[in-house]
């Protein structure tokens, strides 16, 4: 379906696990000693505080949960489909005739 290469792949794998690595951290409010960091107002777009003791799931959460999702899901359907079990398994079949 999708052709990347490994080097690719990999950094989708990458990034999905630290972006969901980020989210379930942020959640429990583990990076600002009990406040969660909200990115939309760090960048300066929204109105709040960037940090706030607001901690729970938030649109920010279901974002990034579906993003890490789609990184997911494009990693596996780049995988590389048409293996060659006969050469990685061995040939067993000669094995058994002799």
């Amino acid at each position: 379906m999708v052709e990347l290469n490994d080097t690719q792949r990999m950094g989708l794998l990458i990034g999905a696990a630290a972006i969901l690595i980020f989210v379930v951290v942020n959640m429990a409010g583990l990076l600002g000693g009990g406040d969660k960091l909200f990115l939309i107002d760090l960048i300066g777009i929204g109105s709040m505080d960037a940090m706030r003791p607001d901690t729970g799931f938030s649109t920010q959460d279901m974002a990034g949960m579906l993003a890490a999702a789609a990184m997911g899901a494009l990693y596996f359907m780049s995988a590389e489909e048409d293996l060659d079990w006969e050469a990685l398994l061995g040939d067993d079949d000669d094995d058994e005739e002799e």
